[in-house]
């Protein structure tokens, strides 16, 4: 079996898992799936930047905490719909990636990684001390208006409803990065994740094309921000911490860099070992830190890259 039908039986298959456990999970078990999906949407954007140009970002939890805030926010101020809201949230997420892309993305690996740490930095220390609009670390909460398609009205309080409202996104961001890299862009982000100067000396802006991947990586973390938010219901200046950073970062790495769906592997594990190990073992990220050096250590592909190098074998 190829490296490409393996993928779309793993992709296929794992939408096809996730589409029937809708219907049959108990409703705690429900809430951690849809916070899976919606972390592998934030995983999936990331990856798109760092596991396809290089760009190891340290600065992602800004589009993360501007995607919740645009979708609370516009809600509870204007009074928009859910969907409205959460397309703004995105817009947001796009301007800050534009702004923030054109002062980072020229920085050779190290500045980069540094400079978008202190920028992140700055954006939390400004979301703790604006309090009237960000609620600081008690947060915002939000009744959220019904959606309507014209025959019907659906609500996010009802619990099938969210999983799928919030699958629906996790297909559609899929669909979207992936179209984007079977296209000749994808193929010249790998040219500059294997060789930059190689590239740069064919001809190709190497800057506008890392800049196109940054962009679409933080709308995608700005997507993944306002349905994290819609689904709590609630927004604070935590998600700007160094903590919804890192956490792409190990998602990545665990489920493979440069796979996209890799990084559902990643997720899923933490989640895991967040809700269940943690239960009965208080040290639980000592037990994740090995279990990452182990994956690490066996490949540095991660987990999908490791099976894909032995479908190829």
């Amino acid at each position: 079996m190829e490296k490409k039908p393996f993928l779309s039986f793993f992709v296929l298959s794992s939408l096809l898992i996730l589409v029937l456990l809708g219907f049959v999970l108990p409703s705690g078990v429900r809430s951690l799936v849809i916070q899976m999906m919606i972390f592998s949407i934030f995983a999936m954007g990331y990856d798109f930047s760092f596991g396809f140009t290089n760009q190891c970002s340290l600065g992602h939890s800004i589009f993360f905490g501007a995607g919740a805030y645009g979708a609370i926010l516009f809600i509870l101020k204007f009074k928009l719909g859910v969907i409205l809201s959460l397309v703004i949230g995105m817009g947001i997420g796009f301007l800050l990636a534009v702004i923030l892309g054109l002062i980072c993305v020229r920085l050779t690996e190290a500045y980069f990684v540094i400079v978008t740490a202190i920028i992140a930095s700055v954006f939390h220390l400004l979301a703790m001390d604006m309090t009237w609009l960000t609620g600081s670390d008690d947060g915002l909460t939000v009744t959220l208006p019904t959606i309507s398609f014209g025959f019907t009205e659906l609500s996010l309080y009802q619990p099938m409803v969210n999983y799928y409202f919030v699958l629906f996104f996790l297909i559609l961001t899929y669909l979207v990065l992936n179209k984007m890299l079977k296209a000749p862009l994808g193929k010249i982000f790998v040219s500059i994740r294997e060789n930059e100067k190689r590239t740069n000396f064919l001809g190709y802006n190497v800057f506008g094309y890392k800049l196109i991947a940054f962009v679409v990586s933080g709308v995608f973390g700005a997507l993944a921000g306002g349905l994290y938010a819609l689904t709590l219901r609630y927004a604070s200046a935590d998600y700007f911490s160094f903590y919804w950073s890192i956490l792409p970062i190990v998602w990545c790495l665990i489920g493979g860099l440069g796979t996209l769906v890799g990084c559902w592997i990643g997720v899923m594990l933490m989640s895991l070992f967040q809700y269940y190990v943690s239960a009965w073992f208080t040290y639980y990220l000592l037990v994740f830190g090995i279990l990452i050096l182990v994956i690490l250590g066996v490949s540095r592909k991660g987990m999908l890259g490791y099976l894909l190098s032995l479908r190829s074998r």
